[in-house]
């Protein structure tokens, strides 16, 4: 009989590296001979759902994650073999956890921990990390950054620019856009919290990140935005986890998820907010919005060149998540020009690549051309992840001319004061107006590929003509 594996994918956006970690865990399966069905969780939903038959019958399970999964999710794997690896993982070797899997697969005990007796006694909710708590809260985040970011733009160009009229069509989907921009912040804490302690912890972190950006009750200059969010659904997932953990009597154990727990948790959380935590992130806040807005444009050129440099490092990865995280939480804040440069940088690699493979076929390996048309068309529209297999087969050179080219756009994108008011769709932002001016965004956009290109093409030129070299020599 033939290894069955079953498998997880999900990422914090839920379009690229969900999909792509799939197929690369069936592609290497089936070279092997093995059954496999992955159910992966992205944007549109869970699809390829597995079934309890399907968990039943199978020798391993794969989780591969970028944002986590609930107690019940994970509670369909008690019992089973199961290996837990970050989603980049899988994208950069497929291989490598497809032939090690009889070595790294832990047994499930219960839904939250693993056989202390398989040499790893782990508990797999906890070795996501507070990052892979992050990424759960941002998931949940970014549609509602990215409706109020669009109808804000719509309602922006219905007046042009100008200040909409209460009772219009325009001023309700200037506040729809408000609201939304609003609520990211309870969500992001929410889903954070979440994702350490489930459903008891959200309640507490939500209302707590509400309170933290109240700067009316707070008596404070501004809100706590998404640092005081991040403080607080750590903060709440944490302590909901430790609450749960203590033995109560049986006759009060049907109260404590969705009472005494939501309660307590919202109690302290509250308290916290109030005397400490708001009063200390919001001033914070308030000091490194100061601190952007005061600089040159000399200075502004530093922070985008570093942005935009993250951003293309590791390309959806903890790095680049960090700039595009902070970069998100300065709009919210007022300050839209470093998410400009996330908007641009986040192009350039896959579509600089996928043109270098039709320029010089020669220096490229044969998946990597076949795979240039699509990285090409997908990398328009802001989604980087087809750029990792380059990058994974050439490391230096690729990513070394990624980060000159980034930070060459970025200075362009400050010089033309390049802003984007919410997550989008690549080469359509300003299209849709959350991405201004539109000749600057462009601009920055066409020189950054053409020096990631050129970059590309010069550093594997060399790198094989050394080779060559080497061999005749």
């Amino acid at each position: 009989m033939p290894i069955k594996i079953v498998g997880v994918t999900n990422c914090p956006a839920g379009i690229a590296h969900t999909y792509m970690a799939a197929e690369a865990l069936e592609n290497e399966a089936k070279k092997r001979g093995y059954q496999i069905k992955i159910e992966t969780q992205g944007s549109i939903g869970v699809q390829n759902r597995l079934s309890s038959e399907d968990i039943k019958e199978a020798d391993y399970v794969i989780l591969a994650l970028g944002r986590g999964l609930s107690d019940d999710e994970r509670a369909r794997f008690a019992g089973k073999r199961v290996l837990y690896v970050d989603i980049s993982e899988v994208l950069k070797n497929p291989a490598d956890i497809i032939e090690n899997l009889e070595k790294r697969a832990v047994k499930f005990e219960s839904a939250g921990t693993t056989s202390q007796n398989q040499g790893n006694g782990s508990n797999v909710k906890g070795s996501m990390g507070v990052f892979g708590h992050l990424m759960n809260g941002v998931s949940f985040m970014i549609p509602f950054v990215t409706a109020g970011g669009i109808m804000l733009a719509i309602s922006t160009a219905m007046v042009g620019g100008g200040k909409t009229t209460p009772g219009t069509f325009a001023y309700l989907l200037e506040n729809v856009g408000v609201i939304g921009f609003q609520l990211m912040i309870p969500i992001l804490a929410g889903y954070i919290a979440f994702s350490i302690a489930d459903k008891p912890a959200l309640a507490p972190a939500m209302i707590g990140a509400w309170l933290a950006n109240q700067k009316d009750i707070l008596g404070t200059n501004g809100g706590a935005g998404f640092l005081g969010a991040i403080a607080v659904g750590l903060l709440v997932g944490y302590f909901v986890l430790w609450f749960k953990s203590l033995k109560f009597p049986k006759t009060m154990q049907a109260l404590m998820s969705f009472l005494i727990i939501p309660a307590v948790a919202t109690l302290v959380i509250s308290i916290l907010v109030f005397y400490i935590i708001g009063p200390a992130i919001a001033a914070i806040m308030f000091s490194i919005n100061n601190f952007l807005n005061s600089l040159s444009t000399a200075s502004k050129i530093i922070v985008c060149i570093i942005i935009g440099m993250m951003v293309v490092f590791d390309m959806g990865g903890p790095i680049n998540k960090a700039a595009y995280l902070f970069a998100l939480g300065m709009v919210e804040q007022g300050n839209a020009l470093f998410f400009g440069t996330v908007a641009i940088t986040n192009v350039i690699p896959p579509v600089a690549l996928g043109l270098a493979t039709f320029l010089r076929p020669d220096l490229f390996q044969p998946d990597e051309i076949a795979n240039g048309k699509s990285a090409v068309v997908v990398g328009l529209f802001g989604i980087t992840e087809p750029a990792i297999p380059y990058a994974v087969n050439d490391p230096f050179t690729v990513i070394g001319a990624q980060m000159i080219a980034a930070s060459v756009a970025a200075i362009v994108g400050v010089l033309f004061g390049v802003t984007r008011i919410a997550p989008g769709a690549g080469i359509l932002d300003p299209i849709i107006g959350i991405a201004k001016p539109a000749i600057g965004y462009y601009t920055a956009l066409a020189v950054g590929i053409f020096v990631n290109v050129a970059l590309v093409i010069l550093f594997k030129s060399m790198k094989k003509k050394n080779r060559s070299f080497s061999v005749n020599s």
